[in-house]
């Protein structure tokens, strides 16, 4: 039997934009009565979920499983372009891929010239961009990139209150390590602005994963700004489920694509800052790129402006339904 679509990438645990992006998206796929399987870089199986317990093995073994009519990557690794071409050309699907992340723009240009050269000549390839300017890029290549943010709307919301006296605000990673955290999160940015700050502000501080992060060089930066009396560390939680704690939730990152916890933040009455590194959520406060005082700028506007009016600004967004869309029409085709 030929089924309609087959998923590959994470699934949680761990949390993370992609991993929530393809859970979420189930309910969707689920109302569509579309027939799918997702196979998943990580260990969580169950009736539609199928653990590839990242093994290489694994990425050989999708080149002769079972026949799908699209099967859809999620794009995280350099070495995926290779893989999606051949691929591409072995088996006889439509392959749709979707880049997570605006760091294809920072490669060598031997890396951009082969990420081009991979998808240009791949059979039957259909791209997804959550980022803008990644889309634009590939655009500018005659590659016929679809802008569509990753942004699916929470399946169900469970307060957790807090019980913590100073203002919150929320800063979250997938997971914590001093090069994600150094090059990507930009988290001595958003702790050197609690340690400025931290007479008024106390921070909530989730990870994703406590499995896969370096606790020892979280400890060395909380202990290294002098924070520790004002952070609040949740590993492992969804994130929608503290919000309402929070005054506004910051999203610093030096490279990002999009981020979906700007709109989630924004969707449940919470105001989202971020730095201006790419296309952000309509109703997004932005800050200059790594500069302190305009984020402490665009703090102070955002307590000082109500909020009603602030998240007027941002849109209900259905992207969610567009992919869903994609799919019904790869799959008739």
């Amino acid at each position: 039997m030929i089924r309609d679509l087959a998923i590959f990438g994470p699934y949680p645990p761990p949390l993370g934009g992609i991993s929530v992006h393809i859970q979420r998206i189930e309910s969707f796929l689920l109302k569509e009565n579309i027939d799918y399987r997702i196979y998943n870089h990580g260990f969580i199986e169950n009736d539609k979920v199928i653990s590839t317990n990242k093994s290489f093995f694994w990425y050989i073994k999708l080149l002769f499983v079972k026949r799908f009519k699209v099967f859809h990557f999620h794009q995280f690794f350099f070495f995926h372009f290779l893989y999606f071409f051949i691929f591409s050309w072995i088996r006889k699907e439509k392959v749709l891929i979707t880049i997570h992340s605006e760091r294809i723009l920072t490669y060598s240009k031997i890396k951009k010239r082969l990420v081009v050269f991979f998808i240009s000549k791949s059979n039957k390839l259909r791209v997804i961009s959550v980022s803008k300017n990644l889309n634009d890029w590939l655009n500018s290549f005659d590659i016929p990139s679809v802008f569509l943010p990753a942004y699916v709307p929470p399946n169900k919301v469970v307060e957790k209150h807090l019980n913590i006296t100073k203002p919150l605000f929320l800063f979250s990673v997938w997971k914590f390590n001093e090069e994600l955290a150094n090059e990507i999160y930009n988290v001595p940015l958003a702790f050197e602005y609690l340690k400025r700050h931290k007479s008024k502000w106390a921070m909530l501080f989730m990870i994703g994963s406590k499995k896969s992060s370096e606790l020892e060089y979280l400890n060395y930066l909380i202990n290294k700004y002098d924070i520790r009396d004002s952070v609040q560390l949740i590993f492992d939680e969804n994130l929608v489920d503290y919000i309402s704690n929070c005054k506004f939730i910051l999203r610093p990152n030096l490279s990002d694509g999009y981020g979906v916890s700007l709109q989630e933040s924004m969707d449940l009455g919470v105001p989202a800052i971020a730095s201006d590194v790419c296309e952000r959520p309509k109703g997004t406060i932005l800050f200059k790129n790594n500069n302190i005082e305009d984020l402490s700028v665009k703090v102070n506007f955002t307590m000082t402006t109500p909020r009603k009016e602030i998240l007027q600004k941002k849109e209900e967004l259905k992207y969610h339904l567009k992919l869903i869309d994609f799919y019904l029409e790869l799959i008739k085709q």
